[in-house]
């Protein structure tokens, strides 16, 4: 049985250098963070990625001990949907480290984006959208878990070797969303190269938001969390101005987690800060752990 563990992190958020106005959002618990990216004019994207993160922050599901008594409100999803989170589910089974009431935790957070996507298409009526990327530190069946879940193209990455330089290249990131871009498209059916797809002129062109009225549906990984889990959250403010390599280093050798999402939000900014930049770091410790250099 795994020990109980929370979440410590530290972030930052800053409107960047050439937009007038910061339309990423953040929320931060103990359990759960997450965070928005809003796309729209007149101050719509702000309103949307506010909504998303509010309705996670208030959710009971990410304050429940047992998330089997959130009930899920979410109606049938149409056939090709239902046929994709079948898919979900079935390798979810097939993997030996994850129990199988977590698919029943899966369900209950797509339930919670579902209500996020309604409240914004309510607040806009379809003017705007937000994408989102989160994480929930939850136990279940006595293993401590990371549920991942991701709509848009702002991601979350798990260093490698957290606070420890191998010696064999440096520390490493993880990546464990992906992209829902058309340029992520492309590169996934082998049209474009990573490097290319950087550059692409459709680079921000996204294909599921939540609040548009159209594909909200989120992808959601379920991780064994051990104790020293080092995660990062960020929009692509961060991403589109820094390499993984450089934010590995960052990651690796600055211990506290609000230092480091500052250092990581002022590196972006020097490099350019051509957009939003929002960046939340979570460690996995153990409840009352706050020990220096951690």
């Amino acid at each position: 049985m795994s020990a109980p563990l929370v979440i410590r992190a530290g972030a930052s958020t800053d409107r960047g250098l050439r937009r007038e106005s910061n339309e990423d959002a953040l929320v931060v618990t103990a359990t759960m963070c997450a965070v928005a990216d809003g796309m729209g004019g007149h101050e719509a994207g702000e309103v949307a990625s506010a909504l998303c993160v509010r309705t996670l922050g208030a959710s009971p599901l990410f304050q429940l001990e047992d998330f089997r008594s959130f009930e899920v409100l979410e109606p049938e999803p149409p056939r090709d949907i239902a046929r994709f989170r079948a898919t979900v589910e079935r390798e979810l089974r097939l993997d030996p480290e994850i129990p199988d009431d977590a698919i029943e935790a899966v369900r209950r957070v797509r339930s919670v984006l579902w209500q996020a996507d309604q409240h914004i298409q309510q607040a806009v009526e379809g003017r705007a959208g937000t994408t989102v990327t989160g994480v929930w530190l939850h136990r279940i069946d006595g293993r401590m878990l990371w549920i991942v879940f991701n709509t848009g193209d702002s991601r979350t990455y798990r260093l490698a070797a957290p606070g420890v330089d191998p010696g064999d290249g440096g520390p490493t990131l993880e990546q464990l969303t992906v992209d829902h871009s058309e340029v992520q498209y492309l590169v996934s059916i082998g049209q474009l190269t990573s490097a290319q797809a950087l550059v692409h002129p459709r680079r921000n062109v996204i294909t599921r938001a939540l609040g548009t009225g159209q594909v909200w549906e989120p992808d959601v990984w379920v991780l064994p969390a051990r104790h020293g889990d080092r995660l990062m959250l960020c929009s692509d403010g961060l991403t589109n101005e820094l390499s993984p390599a450089h934010m590995a280093r960052v990651l690796a050798s600055v211990p506290h987690p609000k230092e480091a999402a500052d250092v990581l939000l002022q590196a972006a900014l020097r490099t350019g800060g051509r957009d939003n930049v929002t960046v939340i770091v979570a460690d996995a410790v153990r409840p009352g752990e706050y020990a220096p250099g951690f």
